[in-house]
């Protein structure tokens, strides 16, 4: 039986059992696996701080199915990599822009942006948004920036008339579409019902689109129309096109103002009154002040101007004629 000896005369101990000297090992292993865990531990977070932002899930711009994208890069066809231009856009805008059969969005303004952005060499993303997020009014205040524009959700939005109110917040690139003019709408079969010239004594509101063109600001600017600036209570924001086609049709409002665009589709319903201008000029891309979207923009829609714009225009007569009709620049 072997034992540990101990040389006294030398002042140190000499370790003879096998078992004693193989436990000495044992903090040695310990000290080298922990090193090979800090060192893996160091690679991968490098590995992730190279990637940059984190992903997030957007829509392309020809209502195709959600893919994921850098929010602020990606990898271009020649490696380089190129920041993405992200565009709001919604669905409930006649042709210009609606949900299809299959769920996913479609419209005019889908195949416009990918005809331009292919054009100015840029790329670009387009994200679903309510239209309250790009422009917002509360009734009886003057509109406001929308929270998502304005709070760099992302660079622009799609399709926004210029107007006296949002000129003076946001800037606007090179109208793709002519601007319309605005009218009274009420249900189809009643428009002796309703008074267009005189709006003293309402019993009902009178609906608007909330944070579009055809607001009560501009309605209060027709100074041809008697009571045309209405008290509070006589002001109805509504958040979508067949909502106000619904309660028009209901009666729960006298008439809806907007611009034929807006409600021409609906066959329940019927334009009355003067038409009244709301727009210093058509629709536009919509960004901050401080972004430079408009200029690459502008550069892509001159090219596909001379070349390819009219047969958009004509193409999106079949493909979205049948949700309404498009105002082309002539």
């Amino acid at each position: 039986m072997m034992n540990s000896e101990a040389d006294i005369g030398n002042g140190k101990t000499r370790l003879t059992d096998p078992v004693i000297r193989e436990s000495s090992r044992i903090p040695i292993l310990i000290a080298i696996i922990c090193g090979l865990i800090a060192v893996v531990a160091i690679i991968i977070a490098a590995v992730a701080l190279g990637r940059g932002q984190a992903s997030t899930t957007v829509v392309s711009s020809g209502g195709g199915q959600p893919q994921s994208s850098s929010q602020s890069s990606a990898q271009s066809p020649s490696g380089t990599v190129s920041k993405v231009w992200t565009i709001a856009i919604g669905h409930d805008y006649g042709a210009h822009e609606y949900i299809d059969t299959k769920g996913y969005l479609a419209g005019f303004h889908h195949d416009l942006i990918d005809a331009v952005c292919k054009a100015a060499g840029i790329i670009c993303e387009t994200i679903w948004q309510p239209y309250v997020n790009c422009w917002d009014s509360t009734k009886g205040q003057r509109a406001t920036a929308g929270k998502g524009l304005i709070g760099r959700w992302y660079d622009a939005c799609t399709g926004w008339y210029t107007t006296v109110d949002r000129i003076q917040v946001f800037s606007f690139s090179d109208p793709f579409l002519t601007p319309t003019q605005s009218r009274f709408f009420v249900k189809k079969g009643q428009e002796n019902l309703f008074n267009a010239r005189n709006l003293t004594g309402l019993k009902k509101p009178i609906g608007f689109l909330d944070g579009w063109a055809s607001d009560e600001k501009c309605l209060a600017r027709d100074t041809s129309i008697t009571g045309s600036t209405l008290p509070v209570n006589n002001i109805k924001h509504i958040l979508t096109t067949a909502e106000m086609k619904t309660q028009i049709v209901n009666g729960e409002i006298a008439a809806g103002f907007a611009s034929l665009k807006d409600l021409k589709h609906y066959p329940e319903l019927a334009p009355v009154g003067v038409p009244f201008s709301c727009m210093i000029n058509g629709n536009a891309m919509m960004t901050r002040k401080d972004n430079d979207f408009n200029t690459h923009w502008n550069r892509g829609f001159a090219k596909i101007k001379a070349t390819g714009y009219r047969k958009i225009c004509t193409d999106a007569k079949t493909k979205h004629g049948n949700i309404g009709d498009v105002n082309c620049l002539s």
